[in-house]
């Protein structure tokens, strides 16, 4: 297997993670942050990015209800 499909494989695998975690935090199922210290901070870090990219269409499409 070439590196280039390696990588891919890696990047949906981050991208599927990533939405997972969103839905996850839309539905409250993972609490938010407390602090600056503890292990749930650094999943939050890891997937910023495609949760605000979630976050975005969610919005915009009219579906999310806070």
């Amino acid at each position: 297997m070439g590196l280039l499909k390696k990588l891919g494989i890696i990047l949906l695998l981050y991208v599927l993670l990533g939405i997972v975690w969103s839905v996850m935090r839309q539905f409250s199922i993972v609490p938010e942050p407390g602090g600056l210290d503890g292990p749930l901070n650094l999943i939050y870090i890891l997937f910023e990015p495609i949760s605000f990219i979630y976050f975005i269409i969610v919005i915009s499409l009219g579906l999310y209800t806070p």
